[in-house]
């Protein structure tokens, strides 16, 4: 059944199809920017194989990754769940005036999730191993304008004789990841390359050269006119239009189940790690080289170009916010086109994966100590470079039992405090990481969360 909510207030001239889309995006907070720079310095965890394929646990012959999650996800601004989302009964209730003051003019979401299912890795003749694994990954970023929400909460008293940007930007996939890779050791050093195929199961893709649409209210009758050149791809997440008013369809369900689809893409990681003398151990990484998914099964391209005028301060579809009891995405994000007036027609896409490096060193200090030293960067197509950097120290107080801290600094913060804990009864691995421990374990109050956990069976 759908989630409601309610809402505390009445709104001067709402923005319906944007409510709606704004709220959508805001709930993706809680999916998952993945850096994981703690499970990183944990080369000995066989899930830290998917940050250097040239991992592998020392002295073992057989690894079973079985389940492992790995989530960063972040808003920028300290905007918090909390913030917009009020409990009251057994419902939500929106109130964005405490969120408003804390947003930028421009804002974005960074979504990073990764969900392992089954990994395998195998020692072989010759200082070889094999790996195979498969996972399910969501990768993406929203950004969006601080009018948006301001409209919709506010309404547009102070926008009177003024012309605003309302348009968001998304760039949104969600696939399935098979590799297989395969390492082996020279003298000192090891290196690794793993080969991915990549099978689609959902995209939305804002066009880079058309994504405007302004609203601009008549100082004089106000009246409201929306001037649009905004334009979005979009794989089975919004996948069906009707001219008669039925509006968007919001399809997630139609591939998103498959293991393979028509919508695929290839990618590709390699990394070495070198025992420079008995404590000190390099490594670096390059992810996700060449990623790139053709979308295929069920792409389109929507558009909407053109102005269009409002008498008074009322637009189609104003029960969605306005009066009403409750909001049904399913159903009133139907009066998207009554607003928008999108046309639709089958194309082809393409999205690319954010290339991810990791650099790093292990100092060895006795059996019980190990401190560390680590980087991440990542690039995503058209957007900013992220840097992270984290200094750790792990001790093993028994065989079977270890416990670290890391302190990281990156673009969001520069005091990020870390925690590990790995405890390793007989064959079993059970580990929990997260490069900032408080906001893992209050998501609903940060604007960041980032964690990882995972079981592996090592022989």
């Amino acid at each position: 059944m759908p989630k409601t909510f309610s809402f505390s207030a009445q709104y001067s001239a709402p923005l319906p199809l944007l409510g709606g889309l704004f709220v959508a995006l805001l709930l993706s907070q809680s999916v998952s920017a993945q850096q994981e720079l703690m499970l990183h310095a944990m080369p000995e965890i066989w899930h830290s194989n998917a940050t250097n394929p040239a991992f592998f646990p020392q002295n073992k012959i057989v690894a079973i990754g079985l389940p492992g999650i790995g989530l960063d996800a972040a808003h920028s601004g300290n905007v918090t769940y909390n913030d917009i989302f009020v409990k009251k009964g057994d419902r939500n209730t929106l109130n964005f005036s405490n969120a408003l003051a804390k947003l930028d003019p421009s804002n974005t979401i960074n979504l990073e999730q990764r969900i392992e299912t089954v990994s395998l890795g195998f020692r072989l003749p010759g200082k070889f191993w094999l790996s195979a694994a498969h996972a399910n990954r969501l990768s993406g970023s929203i950004t969006y304008p601080k009018a948006l929400p301001a409209l919709i909460w506010e309404g547009n008293a102070a926008y009177i004789g003024q012309t605003v940007e309302i348009a968001p930007q998304a760039n949104l996939s969600n696939w399935n990841e098979w590799s297989v890779g395969l390492a082996k050791t020279f003298g000192n050093l090891q290196l690794g390359v793993r080969g991915k195929y990549l099978s689609g199961t959902a995209a939305l893709l804002t066009d880079a050269n058309r994504n405007t649409a302004a609203i601009t209210t008549s100082d004089d009758i106000y009246q409201l006119s929306l001037a649009t050149n905004y334009a979005f791809y979009s794989a089975t997440v919004i996948s069906a239009f009707d001219t008669a008013g039925l509006g968007f369809n919001l399809a997630l369900g139609e591939i998103n189940g498959r293991a393979f689809s028509k919508n695929s893409g290839y990618a590709f990681d390699i990394g070495a790690q070198y025992q420079l003398n008995e404590r000190i151990t390099l490594d670096f990484s390059l992810l996700d080289l060449g990623g790139k998914i053709n979308w295929k099964t069920a792409s389109n391209y929507f558009e909407s170009q053109g102005e269009y005028q409002y008498d008074g301060v009322y637009l189609p579809g104003a029960d969605i916010i306005n009066g009403s009891d409750s909001l049904d995405f399913a159903t009133k994000l139907d009066t998207l086109n009554d607003i928008f007036k999108f046309s639709k027609r089958a194309q082809e896409f393409e999205t690319t994966l954010p290339l991810r490096a990791y650099l790093g060193g292990q100092y060895a200090f006795g059996k019980r100590w190990i401190f560390g030293l680590s980087a991440f960067y990542q690039k995503r197509m058209e957007e900013k470079a992220t840097v992270a950097m984290g200094v750790s120290a792990r001790w093993k107080p028994l065989k079977w039992m270890s416990l670290g801290a890391m302190y990281s600094a990156n673009e969001r913060s520069a005091a990020n405090l870390g925690f590990q804990v790995g405890l390793k009864p007989g064959p079993v691995q059970l580990y929990f990481a997260s490069d900032n421990l408080l906001n893992s374990f209050s998501i609903k109050n940060n604007s960041a969360v980032n964690l990882r956990a995972g079981l592996s069976l090592i022989f």
